[in-house]
C-alpha cells in the first residue's frame, strides 16, 4: 500500500506539473526565420503581402476562425493599406484571453549608427517577428492539445511602425483601427508581444501596463516566477507608446510584454542571429501557461 501511494503521489504531481503543453521554442525561432526571409515587411509592399499569408495560412492550418480588417491611412500624403489579422479559437467561448502583436516592419532604419543606412528599410526580426513567432506557435498548441478554458483570440496588427518619435500620432495605426471597430467579444485579460527574442533578454514591467492592468501584471510576473523564469524583472520601465495603448483607453485590460534595451532597434542588425530561440521560449512558455492555468 505504501509504495502504491508513493507512486500515486508522483503520478500526481507529474500530471500537476504537465497542466499545461510545452511551448516549443525552436518552432517559434523557425517562424521568426520564416519572416525575415519574405525580406522587410514594410506597408504596401510584396513582402508584407507575402508574411499576410503565411499568417493566414499557418491560423488556418490551425483551425483558427479568420477575420481581417482592412483600412487607409495617409501619412506624409501617401496612403498605406493596412490589414488587421485575427485568429480565432474556440470563438464560442464567452470568456476570453487575447493576444496581440504587430507584422509590419520599419521602412526606414533612421536609428542605425551609419546614415547612409536611414533610408534601408529593417529586417525586423525582433521588432515584429518575435511577437508573431510566439503567437504561432501557441497557435499549434491550440491545435494539437485539449482546449483551455479561455477562448483565444489571436490578433496581429498592421501598421505599427510609421510612426515619428516624439509624436504619438503616426504610430499604431493598426491596434487604434482595432479599438475603435473591434469586431469580437472584449477579453477578461490581453497580451501585447513585442521584442521578445534578444538574446540578452531582460523585461521590466511597462508603465501603461502597470498602471492600468497592475493585477495582470502581477500575474504574469508571478507566472514567471513559478516558472523559474528570470527573464522577467520585477522593476517598473519605461512608459511605452506601443499598440495596447489604445486598448487601454477603451478601458481592455491589457499588458505589454516587451524588452526595449535592444541595441539594433530600428537599425538594419535588427537580423535573426541577433534572436533566440531560448527568449522566445522564456517568453512563449510564461503566455502558455497563462491560457492553460486553471
Amino acid at each position: 500500500m505504501k509504495k502504491y501511494l508513493i507512486l500515486l503521489s508522483v503520478i500526481l504531481i507529474f500530471m500537476g506539473c504537465q497542466a499545461y503543453p510545452d511551448f516549443q521554442s525552436d518552432r517559434a525561432y523557425q517562424y521568426l526565420i520564416k519572416q525575415t526571409e519574405f525580406g522587410p515587411r514594410v506597408p504596401n509592399s510584396n513582402e508584407i503581402e507575402l508574411c499576410r499569408e503565411f499568417i493566414i495560412q499557418t491560423l488556418e492550418e490551425n483551425g483558427a476562425e479568420i477575420l481581417t480588417q482592412e483600412f487607409e491611412v495617409t501619412i506624409s500624403d501617401s496612403l498605406y493599406e493596412g490589414i488587421n489579422i485575427i485568429g480565432r479559437f474556440y470563438p464560442r467561448q464567452p470568456r476570453r484571453i487575447l493576444l496581440a502583436a504587430h507584422y509590419d516592419t520599419r521602412p526606414w532604419a533612421d536609428k542605425d549608427s551609419n546614415s547612409e543606412n536611414h533610408n534601408l528599410p529593417i529586417s525586423g526580426a525582433n521588432d515584429a517577428a518575435s511577437g508573431v513567432a510566439v503567437l504561432l506557435e501557441i497557435a499549434n498548441l491550440l491545435n494539437e492539445q485539449q482546449p483551455p478554458e479561455y477562448g483565444i483570440d489571436l490578433v496581429f496588427f498592421d501598421l505599427e511602425d510609421m510612426g515619428s518619435y516624439g509624436s504619438d500620432d503616426n504610430w499604431c495605426h493598426g491596434s487604434r483601427y482595432f479599438a475603435n471597430n473591434f469586431p469580437i467579444k472584449k477579453p477578461e485579460k490581453a497580451i501585447l508581444l513585442d521584442m521578445v527574442a534578444d538574446k540578452d533578454l531582460n523585461i521590466e514591467i511597462e508603465r501603461f501596463s502597470y498602471h492600468d492592468s497592475p493585477a495582470l501584471v502581477n500575474e504574469v510576473w508571478d507566472i514567471a516566477e513559478d516558472l523559474g523564469i528570470e527573464n522577467f524583472k520585477r522593476k517598473i520601465g519605461l512608459p511605452i507608446y506601443d499598440d495596447h495603448v489604445p486598448l487601454l483607453e477603451i478601458g481592455i485590460n491589457i499588458i505589454d510584454i516587451i524588452d526595449f534595451d535592444y541595441p539594433y532597434w530600428h537599425t538594419i542588425e535588427d537580423t535573426y542571429d541577433k534572436c533566440s530561440a531560448e527568449s522566445l521560449g522564456s517568453v512563449g512558455k510564461v503566455i502558455t501557461k497563462l491560457v492553460y492555468q486553471k
